[in-house]
């Protein structure tokens, strides 16, 4: 979090700020009431001490940046590391005055109205409130089931800013002590509704709860799975569930049986396997002997080899002169010569982002580097290695692919556009890039759109590969991501496509207007 301070403060636009006596004497002001010393602001900035919340809503201030963009990344990067299992952010805002119920009561109506619209900063007031109040009393009953199941509907068809918003509410509300059993049925409920598209999000989301039934609902998800997707939504919540002690001792032979099979199980996604490896590496420990000699075979395949050795998706030489390539470019890219102090950070999250089989650690790494000035150059960076031959023969191009999800911009929408309907790629580039279309930074027209469309739909009906249908699929989830309405009916009504294609671009086209209307609020 310092290291997020840090460099927005010295790569930011104002060159005044790289004099640290200049930015503590600003300081005071705007949210902030107090004088501030060079000496804490380096302490923030060192990580010696724990940044406030008015100082991060000050940073935001001083630097020009988007209201609660700091705030957000941080919170969202403590939910995932944090082990409190707590409702309440750990980023700890001034407590609320508890003489102004009238204020929840309004944000609970608001919540469970089917014609409200919220904003991502009423819903992290809301749950912030209900987190406060552990024993709150919400009557009829049903209103709990309203606020998670209209929350969950909007987080999933957010993104940016409003998605990290909503995604920590839902953590929130799947740790309170009163509202978990409402947000993890409505998880649980669209995770086995097959009409649904959006499954990793909503079975992986399960790992901010340790109620019974967020593990039960889990490892139904691993051993009988709605689809693939929602099988590896599964295995990313069980990464956090290890590593918080939500699994009880009886569970773990279970989980170990189940992920053991997933491993050899070369038919499922091809995300799986890797992450299977990854988390059969951590429970080694609760492993029968005859499985632990089993695993020796991944010997023959160097990306399983690798997780299983090391917990990386590649061997640590060649990932380490990709990292530092990157990384280097990006700090030279920074303004200022030479750089204001060395950055040991930066490739340690790159490394993670690129590396990391647990694909939550690579997407928080990603989001962390978004928050920063660095985020333009390290994309150009990405997009120049994905322009290589080289790095399209490499297991790393689909990481850098979801990368770009994240930190890419318009300027780089081109080269996803680009490998959406490459040739001579291998399939996981493919799909990686028709994912991705729905959230790389700009916009890409109608012609677009149908051309990649068609051509993938022309491949399908020819070959009938799995790559192509995952494509198509992957397409029209960008579709209903930028809304594009027209384009889904005309999927929707065209019986030359596969009828998963048909299926999901009629759920985009169900999706309530004021949920899609609040969800970019």
């Amino acid at each position: 979090m310092g290291w997020l301070l840090r460099v927005n403060r010295l790569y930011g636009p104002t060159v005044r700020w790289l004099r640290l006596a200049d930015f503590a004497q600003a300081f005071q002001g705007g949210c902030w009431p107090e004088r501030t010393s060079v000496y804490q602001i380096s302490r923030w900035e060192t990580a010696a001490v724990r940044v406030p919340y008015l100082a991060i809503r000050r940073y935001e201030e001083l630097l020009d940046l988007p209201s609660h963009r700091l705030v957000a990344l941080i919170d969202s990067i403590y939910r995932y590391a944090a082990s409190t299992g707590d409702a309440a952010p750990v980023l700890t805002r001034a407590p609320d005055r508890p003489a102004a119920p009238e204020r929840l009561n309004e944000l609970v109506d608001l919540a469970a109205s089917s014609t409200a619209l919220l904003t991502g900063v009423e819903w992290d007031e809301l749950t912030r409130r209900l987190a406060a109040a552990p024993e709150v009393v919400i009557s009829p009953q049903r209103v709990w089931a309203d606020i998670a199941e209209r929350l969950l509907g909007e987080t999933i068809v957010a993104d940016g800013l409003a998605w990290m918003q909503r995604y920590e509410a839902l953590s929130r509300l799947l740790a309170h002590p009163v509202g978990q059993q409402a947000a993890v049925a409505a998880c649980a409920s669209l995770a086995a509704d097959r009409t649904n598209q959006v499954f990793i999000e909503t079975v992986s989301a399960l790992d901010a709860s340790d109620h019974p039934d967020a593990n039960r609902h889990v490892l139904h998800q691993l051993a009988h799975p709605t689809n693939d997707r929602a099988q590896f939504g599964a295995l990313l919540a069980s990464v956090r569930k290890l590593r918080f002690g939500h699994f009880t001792e009886a569970q773990l032979p279970h989980l170990v049986a189940v992920i053991h099979e997933l491993t050899f199980d070369s038919k499922r996604r091809g995300d799986i396997q890797p992450l299977a490896v990854e988390l059969l590496r951590r429970l080694s420990d609760r492993m029968p002997a005859a499985n632990r000699n089993r695993l020796r075979g991944l010997v023959a395949d160097p990306t399983l080899h690798q997780v299983l050795r090391a917990g990386r998706l590649a061997d640590g030489e060649a990932s380490r002169r990709l990292v530092d390539r990157i990384s280097n470019t990006a700090v030279a890219l920074m303004p200022g010569e030479p750089p204001p102090f060395r950055d040991d950070v930066l490739p340690v999250l790159v490394d993670e982002m690129l590396f990391s089989p647990v694909f939550d650690v690579r997407m928080y790494a990603a989001i962390a580097v978004s928050g920063t000035p660095y985020r333009q150059p390290l994309a150009a960076g990405l997009a120049a290695e994905l322009n290589g031959r080289t790095v399209l023969a490499d297991p790393v191009a689909p990481a850098m692919i979801e990368a770009l999800r994240l930190v890419g911009g318009a300027e780089q929408r081109a080269v996803i556009e680009r490998l959406t309907t490459a040739s001579g790629v291998h399939g996981s580039i493919t799909v990686a890039a028709a994912q991705a279309i729905g959230h790389v930074g700009g916009r890409s027209d109608d012609r677009f759109w149908r051309q990649a469309v068609a051509y993938h739909a022309e491949l399908w009906r020819r070959t009938g590969q799995p790559t192509n249908e995952a494509a198509l699929n992957g397409l029209t989830y960008g579709l209903g991501m930028t809304r594009n309405r027209a384009l889904l009916r005309l999927l929707r009504a065209d019986d030359r496509m596969p009828q998963p294609v048909r299926a999901a671009a009629t759920w985009w086209l169900n999706v309530p207007d004021v949920v899609y209307a609040s969800a970019n609020r």
